[in-house]
């Protein structure tokens, strides 16, 4: 069974339409929750979006005083643990937009909703000792969630079950890698583009140590605009969108293993804003991007686009479009995107 697609947006305030000013929307502005459900196998299968954890789409609802509750967050980011969603850190849209009008900063909070159990609504789980503009996370052994920060020379691990534990080590990565990811209990790798290199963190001692340098055959201007999906073996698949390719590694056997060549229709997103792959199920896939809708500068376009590939013949996989389309949504920015 296909994963679900939790899309995570922001919205501008009814002021938007009220009032002129380069702040009217934001300072009522809201969060907002969609799901893309996915029934049946194969082409033709239905799929629907619609809105989702309705009355309890605000994240930061009740959260402390230090976040100003009833403004939209961004720049947050997201992990998944069983059906536990977690949204950490981030900064209001107001401050996002405009530093100088907002005195309430980056959030110090992880928040968490049980997706079963929405009713329940989002509580705070851990409150970081410090704000968090977060470039990059990851969950190791199903109890740690292990952050970096952007700019910052420190990576923190936090223990998500007892809600109190942290960590502080070392950080090699100042700002956001590319993927990070869990392979083997106490230990994470990081992949840094720049240098072409995986770089493993044991997070027991907070030892750093390179996992395989020249890790991509390809330079850094190549893999701009790509987006990196890993699954649960271990093997990283990259849609390499200046070649519309979609490549796989093995990254603990570190070799290269499959590469097939998508249509021209898959060519959308730009370096600073690429589309995000997913990998629904064995040899399933997905690729989301959104674009601004016109002028409206608070509803977007967002396109979804499935496929599979077939590696029967190993020397020539084979793909299969099984489902595009698009959905209007009435949002300033997509914030985050995660299966289920």
């Amino acid at each position: 069974m296909d994963k679900l697609i939790y899309i995570h947006v922001a919205r501008l305030g009814d002021s938007l339409n009220r009032k002129k000013g380069m702040l009217s929307g934001y300072d009522d502005a809201t969060n907002d929750w969609y799901v893309i459900k996915q029934s049946g196998e194969g082409r033709g299968d239905r799929v629907k979006m619609s809105r989702v954890f309705e009355g309890a789409a605000r994240v930061f609802e009740g959260a402390d005083q230090l976040t100003r509750s009833h403004l939209a967050r961004l720049e947050t980011d997201c992990v998944v643990i069983g059906s536990l969603l977690y949204v950490i850190g981030g900064c209001c849209l107001l401050c996002d937009s405009c530093n100088d009008y907002c005195k309430y900063l980056r959030s110090t909070e992880i928040r968490c909703l049980d997706t079963r159990n929405p009713q329940d609504r989002w509580r705070t789980c851990f409150t970081l000792p410090f704000k968090l503009h977060v470039a990059g996370s990851t969950v190791v052994d199903s109890q740690w969630l292990y952050l970096f920060p952007l700019k910052k020379t420190w990576c923190y691990g936090c223990n998500i079950e007892d809600g109190q534990s942290v960590q502080r080590l070392p950080s090699n990565c100042t700002y956001r890698p590319s993927f990070c990811t869990s392979l083997s209990p106490g230990t994470l790798v990081l992949y840094k583009r720049r240098e072409n290199t995986l770089y493993q963190l044991d997070c027991k001692n907070g030892a750093w140590t390179v996992y395989h340098k020249d890790f991509l055959p390809y330079s850094h201007e190549e893999l701009l605009g790509s987006s990196f999906a890993v699954d649960d073996d271990g093997i990283v698949y990259i849609y390499l969108r200046g070649y519309i390719r979609l490549i796989s590694f093995d990254i603990r056997s570190k070799k290269e293993l499959h590469a097939v060549d998508l249509p021209r229709s898959f060519l959308f997103g730009h370096e600073d804003r690429p589309g995000q792959l997913m990998v629904l199920s064995k040899n399933k896939f997905c690729l989301m991007w959104d674009k601004q809708e016109d002028a409206n500068i608070n509803k977007r376009r967002i396109y979804y686009s499935r496929f599979s590939v077939s590696y029967d013949d190993l020397s020539d996989p084979t793909l299969d479009i099984e489902e595009t389309r698009s959905f209007l949504v009435a949002c300033y920015e997509v914030v985050n995107v995660v299966t289920v």
